[in-house]
């Protein structure tokens, strides 16, 4: 899991307007999930894009953070989604890709393929 989390953040590193949550130096990383940020003012295309090119590969991401809690219908008239700017903004940012212990580098190459390629 540390080789394939260490091979997504050297090949999605660079990319402007991606953010690969690589851990600050002196945290121990647990590798458990690959979070993704997009901004799609400097990438150029969004999350749900990135969401859609990956799914029409077959290969599964997920939206992290989505939907939001407070969007759940059983919350529904105690809170408003619109209290909460920040997480508002990482729900419709943050895609978490496949990381899986046997997932093969040369699969990782493929899914930073297809997210490099979104951009328009």
């Amino acid at each position: 899991r540390r080789a394939v989390a260490e091979r997504y953040w050297e090949l999605l590193g660079g990319v402007p307007g991606v953010k690969a949550c690589v851990p600050p130096e002196g945290v121990r990383h647990n590798y458990a999930y690959m979070p993704v940020v997009f901004d799609p003012t400097v990438f150029g295309a969004t999350r749900d894009d990135v969401f859609d090119a990956l799914a029409k590969e077959e290969i599964g991401a997920r939206k992290y953070f989505h939907p939001l809690v407070s969007a759940y219908a059983c919350y529904r008239g105690r809170f408003d989604a619109a209290d909460t700017p920040v997480a508002r903004e990482a729900a419709a940012r943050v895609l978490t890709l496949p990381l899986y212990a046997d997932l093969a580098l040369p699969d990782v190459d493929r899914i930073c393929g297809i997210v490099r390629g979104c951009v328009r």
